[in-house]
This record gives structure tokens, C-alpha cells and sequence, in this order.
């Protein structure tokens, strides 16, 4: 079984715990009135949600990327972080990792200020041992860096390390990185997870949870 000796979870945020659609898509047309571009529809941003600004902003305007990422963060402080809300299912399945002793990392390409704003919102901070962010590593998915960083913040052994997450850049990222991962369906995104052929490809939260479930019954 992919859990059989796992240890250690390192999770995505962005669509495979939360859900901060909201406050992403105002602070992303903040930005882009903010250069005189035109606004996008919820589902234009939501698709790339999860993804770097880097790559979002330019398939909507010409401007200056550093400029647009200013202005996102300037409407995005405590925004992002007050709109964010937990996906069905996932306050149960990190409460029962944290309860069988799993050790829980994050890696995401959220700002940290955001990243650790909505862990401690959601009142998970005692679940997760150690979190890293975007503007922590030189770059972000779908290279390693940030699994890299997130596998030293916790001292862990990759081959009892296991990634989960959203898209096509978490799998990349992980396989890249030299661990297995867990690919759940994103509720916005649009990627083809299979294609790049994770591990495990689950529906929701709530699957993940009832695979620990089994694996410590057999145990």
C-alpha cells in the first residue's frame, strides 16, 4: 500500500486544504485596475489559483510583474487570509494524522505572511511541525526547492515522506524531489493529474482520511 512505513505529510495549500478564491480573485483584479488592465471573470483566476503570480499575471496584461505583485499584495494583506476557508473535509483529516503521531509539513507558494495568517486562522498550527513558502526558496513549484525545504524544516526521511496536493506542479515537484505523492482533485483547477501519473489520484480530503484509517486497522 502508498502508506505502508509514511511518516511524514507534506501538504499543498491553495485547493487541497483551502479554499481562498475569494480573496484571491479581488486582490488579482485589485492589481489589474490598478495598471489600467481590464478586471477577470472568478473562473479565469480561480484556474490558476495555486499557481506563482509570475505565471497568472502575464496571461492577463503586458505590466510589469513586480508592479502587479505589489499591488496584489497591498489588497491581498489580511484579505487573503480572512477569506480563506477550509475545503470539506480537511479539518477532520488533519485532526486525525496529528492524533496517529503522522508529522505534518506545508509547501506552497503562498507569501509566508499569508501562509502562516491562515494556518493560524484555521486554528492549525499545532498540527503542522513546520510550514514553507514561496518567497522562502529561489524557486518555486513545480520545482523541488520548496519540497526540498519543507523535508529539512522536519528532519524527514524521503522515503517515508509523502506529498499531497492539486496540481500538475505539486506532482512535478515531488516526483522531482524523489518522493511519492498523492494528487487530490482540485475543487477549480483544470489540470489533467494523471497525465503526469502521481502515485494516488483521490476525490477529496475524506478518501485521504479513511486510507490512514485502513492502514492503521492492518497494522
Amino acid at each position: 500500500m502508498i502508506l505502508d512505513k509514511i511518516e511524514n505529510v507534506i501538504f499543498d495549500l491553495d485547493g487541497t486544504l483551502i479554499d481562498s478564491s475569494e480573496g484571491v480573485i479581488i486582490a488579482t483584479n485589485y492589481a489589474l485596475e490598478s495598471v489600467g488592465a481590464k478586471p477577470r471573470s472568478d473562473d479565469e483566476i480561480k484556474s490558476f489559483i495555486g499557481y506563482p503570480l509570475d505565471v497568472m499575471f502575464p496571461e492577463f496584461c503586458d505590466a510589469p510583474i513586480e508592479e502587479l505583485k505589489r499591488a496584489f499584495q497591498k489588497r491581498g494583506l489580511g484579505l487573503i487570509v480572512d477569506k480563506a476557508r477550509a475545503l470539506p473535509g480537511v479539518d477532520e483529516l488533519l485532526a486525525y494524522l496529528y492524533s496517529q503521531n503522522i508529522c505534518m509539513a506545508m509547501a506552497t507558494t503562498k507569501f509566508r505572511h499569508h501562509t502562516v495568517g491562515t494556518v493560524e486562522k484555521l486554528g492549525w498550527t499545532k498540527f503542522f511541525t513546520a510550514l514553507a513558502s514561496g518567497d522562502e526558496v529561489a524557486e518555486v513549484k513545480p520545482a523541488p526547492d520548496i519540497i526540498h525545504l519543507a523535508i529539512k524544516k522536519i528532519s524527514a526521511d524521503p522515503d517515508r515522506t509523502i506529498m499531497v496536493g492539486d496540481t500538475i506542479n505539486d506532482i512535478i515537484a515531488a516526483q522531482t524531489a524523489g518522493i511519492k505523492v498523492i494528487a487530490i482533485k482540485s475543487p477549480f483547477g483544470n489540470d489533467d493529474l494523471s497525465a503526469h501519473k502521481p502515485d494516488l489520484i483521490l476525490d477529496n480530503p475524506d478518501q485521504l482520511r479513511a486510507l490512514f484509517e485502513k492502514r492503521t486497522v492492518r497494522e
